[in-house]
Formats: C-alpha cells, structure tokens, sequence
C-alpha cells in the first residue's frame, strides 16, 4: 500500500495538521458528500484536498454535486482514512471502490461518475449535517432508503440533489406517526412490495388529482409556507408531492400488507376508505388499485399477523 504524501504542503493552512478538524461521515453519505463536507472544513476544494493526501482525481462532478459520486480506489481509501484518523472510514465509504479489474484500482486515484436519477442520493436534514460538520456547513447528500427521508428530530424531508434544500415539514406533524409506522413497516417480508405499491397509487392519485385531493392540497399550503420558493422550472406540486402523500401512503402499504385473500372489492375497498380517512372510496376502471387486486388474487400469499 502506497504511503500517503506529506499532507496539504501548499494547500492546506500550514499550521492544521492531518486530521485536527474530526469531520465524520454521516450515515449512508455519499463519498463526494463527505469530500466535500471534509474539504469545506479546510476550506479548500475537494480536488484539491485528494491531491494535497497523494490521490489523483480523474473527471469533473457535474453541474450539481450530488448528481455525481466519487469512485475512491482502495489506495486512497487508505489515505484519507490515514489523514482523517477516523476508525472504520473505510468501511463507510467503501461503496465508492472500484470492481476488481478496473485500472488504476491499485493505485491512489479517485474517479468522478454521474449517477442516473434514480440512484442518485437525497439531501440530509441540514440541523444534523451542521451539527456533525461542525458548524461548518449544512450541506449533504447520503442514500436515504425510502423510511429515512425524514429527519424525526428536526422535521426536515430529504429532497432530491438538483433541489436547492431540504423541505422544513415542520408544518406537517402529521408525518412524524406514519415515519414510526413506516419503520414498522419495513421489518415485515413483503414491507418493499407493498410500499412500492402504495407510491406508484398515491402517485397516480395525486397527480390525477382523485380521493384525497383536498387534503393533500391544504398539506402542500402548509408546506409552501414555511419553505422558499422551489428553483425556476419547478411547480410546488412536483416538490412537495412525496412528503404530501406520505402519510396515505404508509397507510396504503400497511393496509396492502394486512389484507387476507378472499375479500370481496366492495369489502376491500370498503377497509381501504377507512384506513385512509375516507367515508367511501369509489375507483374508476383503470385505477392502479384495480391492478394490485387483481395481482393478489392470481398470487395470493399467506396472511402474516
């Protein structure tokens, strides 16, 4: 394993030695999150903070930093956990190595890659980046899995990078139980299944504005209010759909989890209106409600309590 070179000889400020500022990746964050978060903490830039530790960086991140992820080879993974002194960097960075064949994968060399839509990571909730940044920045990216795009502790719902923030839902409590339901939720077999379900209805539900309209739009007015104005081009609608819906949504999969084969529609949707706060639900034929019943009914599975 390569030495790393004597640390930020010209760049740094010469009088902050290897790993005096302790800045600790965040759960799930993204390489170029932490680089980035490490690096605003000198306050030199990314690129310049690799290649003051002995790492070669190929490749530029893009026009939007968290469209993008730094591939770290394992040599440089060695460095920068030497020059951090954080225990266990490596293993919290490690998505970012290359696979085995790869060029340079043996030598310090760190690779710009811009990620597709959807596997780019979600903004952090700004109180807790400040807090592990030390003050120095509340900006960061990480991989939220579905039941983690909302902070419990401060109310802040993790939007998308090409977003100039995360949403303040603190106009929203109601999204504090279906956050604790959803982590229930998640310890069941088929708790996947059926959320992607429950998004793909809510969704189609939303954006065709049916059943619960009137109550998501008076939840996108409290929204609007404690939030800016989202960046030119985009529609408050678009923004703050997934936070809006959520709620209904973790009551849809819930209750998609909870459903015994052998209902009758009238029946199912009958038990669907009540757990999400509706006198009736009427669907029209081709309802994406239609086509989970449907899908049931041909794969039926055993009813887990």
């Amino acid at each position: 394993m390569n030495t790393p070179a004597a640390p930020f000889t010209n760049v740094l400020r010469p009088t902050t030695p290897a790993g005096a500022l302790r800045v600790r990746p965040l759960p799930d964050e993204s390489a170029a999150s932490y680089l980035h978060r490490l690096a605003h903490a000198y306050r030199v830039e990314s690129r310049q903070l690799c290649e003051g530790i002995g790492i070669t960086v190929h490749g530029r991140p893009g026009s939007t930093l968290g469209g993008a992820e730094i591939s770290l080879s394992p040599a440089a993974l060695h460095h920068l956990t030497v020059f951090t002194r954080i225990p266990g960097l490596q293993l919290a960075l490690g998505k970012g190595v290359p696979e085995p064949g790869v060029p340079d994968a043996g030598q310090p060399t760190a690779r710009w890659q811009l990620l597709e839509p959807t596997r780019q990571p979600t903004r952090t909730c700004p109180r807790c980046t400040l807090h592990h940044s030390r003050g120095t920045t509340s900006q960061a990216w990480a991989y939220h899995r579905a039941h983690q795009r909302l902070c419990p502790q401060h109310l802040w719902w993790a939007t998308s990078p090409t977003d100039q923030a995360s949403l303040d839902a603190r106009a929203l409590p109601e999204l504090v139980p279906a956050h604790h339901a959803h982590q229930r939720l998640t310890r069941r077999p088929d708790a996947t299944a059926a959320y992607q379900w429950a998004t793909a209805i809510t969704t189609r539900w939303y954006d065709h504005q049916q059943h619960l309209n009137r109550r998501w739009r008076a939840r996108l007015a409290r929204l609007a209010r404690t939030n800016p104005p989202p960046p030119g081009g985009t529609s408050w609608a678009l923004t703050g759909r997934d936070p809006v819906t959520y709620p209904e949504t973790i009551a849809l999969a819930r209750h998609l989890t909870q459903t015994p084969h052998g209902q009758t529609d009238r029946n199912f949707l009958d038990q669907t209106a009540h757990a999400l706060g509706l006198d009736r639900l009427v669907l029209p034929p081709g309802d994406l409600l239609w086509a989970w019943i449907h899908t049931k009914q041909e794969h039926p599975r055993p009813h887990c309590l």
